[in-house]
């Protein structure tokens, strides 16, 4: 059997691992291997934080439309469902997990992303008062 080869997604690159260490995931159901995945150190941490910063604070970003966010949403969630299959077998490989139950479980997965990407525009900002001490209030967003 051939090991499936996978690799890392930091700032938009897939990747090894910048050490170029690699594991061996084991397929619990029968002990075989069947993938080698980057063995992510400090330094692909570091990298995959500040990209997800950077992205963050670019203002393609921050000033996207709740609209154009829940479009993306939605996309993932289409997304999802189109690589069912793939992403049922990647799991039960990785976990064990009967391929029945996962495969159920990606069937209602991309109806999350569906309802949220419906709600991205939604934000109306009520809350409940709650008086205890502990429990966050609501605070606007530093720089809006």
């Amino acid at each position: 059997m051939t090991l499936e080869r996978l690799r890392m997604l930091i700032d938009g690159d897939w990747t090894e691992a910048a050490s170029g260490n690699v594991f061996t995931s084991l397929n619990p159901a029968n002990g075989q291997a069947w993938a080698e995945l980057p063995d992510a150190g400090e330094a692909d941490v570091d990298r995959a934080v500040r990209a997800a910063q950077a992205a963050f604070e670019q203002p393609a970003w921050r000033n996207l439309p709740a609209g154009a966010r829940g479009k993306m949403l939605r996309r993932l969630g289409d997304l999802v469902e189109q690589n069912r299959e793939r992403l049922a077998v990647l799991e039960t490989r990785d976990n064990g997990k009967l391929i029945r139950e996962t495969r159920g479980q990606l069937g209602y997965l991309p109806e999350f992303f569906h309802y949220a990407a419906g709600l991205a525009d939604k934000v109306e900002g009520s809350t409940l008062p709650i008086d205890k001490a502990g429990i966050p209030r609501r605070r606007p967003f530093p720089g809006r």
